[in-house]
Formats: structure tokens, C-alpha cells, sequence
């Protein structure tokens, strides 16, 4: 503790003029020495005077999201001294006041901004309910010591209420391609926000250099009087500048450690034409049903090309290879053909028509082999050239 000294400079002033005038009395009175003594003594009168109360802590957030609520501390040592009131102050207007000896002990005083709540304070601890944007300020702890020494300390901090932007940076201005000694001019604007957001560029995951940069002032939009940053970049396309043909440009918005939100845009260089020229999805779909359709109309037009093909040679095959075919390839044709069984139809249709024929002609052979095994069995009678001349008169065709 520190312990300080008070004289009285009015008293030293008139001890010491008292003194020079005693220096001029006779030194033998007494009662000249007795009142020397005496004012020399009120004058050489000290009292000690100790300064115990102290303040140890000023906790107040230093940014807090708007609608949410606010704790603002304040410790003290009184060191043996009795509290007498602790005061709150929000740039220089006292809104809550905090006496022990009164009943009760809290009291609110109305300011633009601040909702206190009044069950929840005390006196180290403040609570403001829903904060706005008119609670951003200075806040100030006041604490005062009980007599007969009333000493006060106080401590202060501000306050930043903080409304954040809806959406990301956004970037504007950027060409897909760029070429060598090319000039890039682009364009980063948050959404509004309060306070305003602070904006840096990157290249390619490096900040960029503060010769590139473009700043503009803000924008104040809406009633609230949210800001809009926007900051440019502006430099010359370097063969550096890309890797592995392309270019990264990255846009980051913050505010303090409360909100952090980036955007990037990748530009290629005109050499590289590894990245395709973005299209539309309905442009997509609109292709892919075009290569379907072409896809179908070749599957169809072979399946004619094969069809006539297969007609046309089987038109010119023996009866008996024929024969082979239909028993042996049909069926496996046939489930081949199935998912194009509409276009196979005609070559279905052939194959049917020339099993029946063949049908037909084995069954003429069969007749013809037994109408010779009758004439072998009466061969030499007579019966034989009537029954020769009977068979020509039923099938006069056969020779």
C-alpha cells in the first residue's frame, strides 16, 4: 500500500512568517518561546491517508452479434473499505446504479439501446438484453468507496455491435481466359454489413501485391446504415502468375474473429484448353437426346442392312441349307433380336415363309418316294402303266 504525507502549506507559510517574527523578540520571554513552540508543532501536524480501493477488472465483450445478450463485469478490490455504489455508464450517460444500502439495491435509468436486466445484475456482473445496433458505445464502470474518503475508480471498454452480411463476397469483372501481358480488372463487393467488412485479394493462395489493389469507400444502404466494402484488383498477366494453366483469384471478407467468408474464381490461360467452356444443362440434356436419337436411327438402319442382306441370301440357298439354318441359327437369332424385335420383323417373316415352303417340298418328296415303292412292287404287271398313267393324271406337274 502507499502511504502519503499532507502538509499543510497554509499553516508552513504562516509558521514560517511567525518565525521570523519570533526571531526578532527577545529570546528570553517565555511566553514568546511557548507560542513559538506551539505553532511550530500545528504546523509540523501530519496525518497518513491510505488509497485501499482498486480496480482489478473491466470485462466487456468486444464484439457481439446483433439480438443477442451482452455480460459486462467489473471487479474491485475495496481492501477493507465499504462499498458505496457501483455506477454503469454507456457513452458518458449512467443507465444502472447499484447501492447496497438501498431497498433494492439495483436501479435502471432509460437509455436508447440498452435493456438491462435488472433480476440478473448485480453489482460485478451486468446483463443487457438483445443488444441493437444503437448499443454499440463505450461502457464505463464506476466504483465509490463509503466515507469518509469516497474514493472512486472506474474503467471503461467499448463495444461493437455486429450485423452480419447475408451472403459471401462477390466477384465481378473476370474474363474465363486471359493471355500473357493481358490486364486483369476485377471487382469485390460484400453484402451489407455493419460494421463494414474488411476485403483482401489473393493470387493463387498468395496475398496480393498492395500495388494491385483498388479501394473504394464504402457504401452506407437501408435504414440501419449497413455498409457495403468494395475493393478492386488491377495488374498485368505474367507467365508466373499460372500454374498448371490456370489462375486462382480468391476475394476474403472478415470482420474481427466473428465472420470470415471467401470467394475464388479460376481463369485459364488461352494456350490450355483442358477446361471446357461451361454450358447449360439444358444444352447438355438437348445433346444427349440428339446422340440417343442418331444412336437409335444407325441401330435401325443396320438392322435393315442385315434383314435384306439375310433375304436376299437366303432367297438363293439350297432347300436343305435352309433347312440347317431355320433349325439351327433361328432360335439363337431370335434372342439376339429380341430388343430390336421390331426391326428384325422382316426378316422374320422370310425365314417363316421359307420354312413353310420347305415343308411343302418334303412333303412332295415324301409322296414321290412312296409312289415309287408301288410302282417297284408291281413292276412287270400290267397294273404298273395304269398306275403310272393314274399318278401323271394327279400330279401332271411331276416329271
Amino acid at each position: 500500500m502507499t502511504r502519503v504525507r499532507v502538509f499543510s502549506i497554509t499553516n508552513i507559510l504562516v509558521g514560517s512568517k511567525i518565525t521570523s517574527n519570533f526571531n526578532s523578540i527577545s529570546m528570553g520571554s517565555a511566553a514568546a518561546v511557548a507560542c513559538k513552540w506551539i505553532f511550530l508543532c500545528s504546523c509540523l501536524a501530519i496525518f497518513d491517508t491510505t488509497l485501499s480501493l482498486s480496480m482489478t477488472e473491466v470485462r466487456i465483450p468486444k464484439h457481439i452479434m446483433r439480438h443477442e445478450d451482452a455480460m459486462l463485469g467489473c471487479k474491485y478490490d475495496l481492501d477493507g473499505e465499504s462499498l458505496y455504489s457501483v455506477k454503469w455508464y454507456k457513452d458518458g450517460f449512467e443507465f444502472y446504479r447499484y447501492v447496497p444500502r438501498d431497498m433494492p439495491p439495483g436501479q435502471v435509468f432509460p437509455l436508447p439501446g440498452v435493456d438491462v436486466d435488472l433480476l440478473n445484475s448485480t453489482d460485478n456482473v451486468v446483463v443487457l438484453r438483445r443488444v441493437t445496433l444503437q448499443s454499440t458505445g463505450r461502457y464505463r464502470c464506476e466504483v465509490s468507496g463509503e466515507a469518509p474518503s469516497f474514493q472512486t475508480v472506474s474503467g471503461h471498454e467499448d463495444m461493437i455491435v455486429v450485423v452480419t452480411p447475408k451472403h459471401g463476397p462477390q466477384i465481378t469483372g473476370g474474363q474465363p481466359r486471359y493471355q500473357i501481358d493481358d490486364i486483369v480488372r476485377v471487382n469485390c463487393t460484400s453484402a451489407p454489413s455493419k460494421p463494414v467488412c474488411h476485403l483482401s485479394w489473393l493470387i493463387n493462395g498468395v496475398h496480393a501485391n498492395r500495388t494491385f489493389l483498388r479501394p473504394y469507400d464504402p457504401i452506407i444502404v437501408g435504414r440501419e446504415g449497413l455498409e457495403v466494402a468494395r475493393l478492386g484488383l488491377e495488374f498485368r498477366v505474367r507467365k508466373r502468375f499460372f500454374k498448371h494453366g490456370d489462375m486462382k483469384l480468391k476475394c476474403v471478407a472478415k470482420i474481427s474473429s466473428v465472420y470470415w467468408q471467401s470467394n475464388e474464381e479460376s481463369v485459364a490461360n488461352e494456350k490450355h484448353q483442358k477446361i471446357p467452356v461451361l454450358e447449360s444443362r439444358e444444352t447438355v440434356v438437348a445433346k444427349s437426346r440428339l446422340r440417343d436419337k442418331a444412336l437409335e436411327d444407325n441401330q435401325l438402319k443396320d438392322a435393315s442392312t442385315s434383314s435384306a442382306a439375310t433375304s436376299s441370301a437366303v432367297t438363293y440357298l439350297p432347300l436343305a441349307a435352309r433347312h440347317s439354318i431355320l433349325t439351327t441359327f433361328a432360335p439363337t437369332l431370335l434372342l439376339l433380336t429380341l430388343p430390336g424385335l421390331a426391326a428384325m420383323l422382316p426378316l422374320l417373316i422370310a425365314f417363316f415363309c421359307q420354312y413353310c415352303q420347305f415343308n411343302i417340298y418334303m412333303r412332295q418328296q415324301q409322296q414321290q418316294k412312296q409312289q415309287d415303292y408301288r410302282l417297284q412292287a408291281c413292276h412287270g404287271c400290267f397294273g404298273a402303266s395304269i398306275y403310272r398313267q393314274w399318278t401323271r393324271h394327279i400330279h401332271p406337274t411331276d416329271r
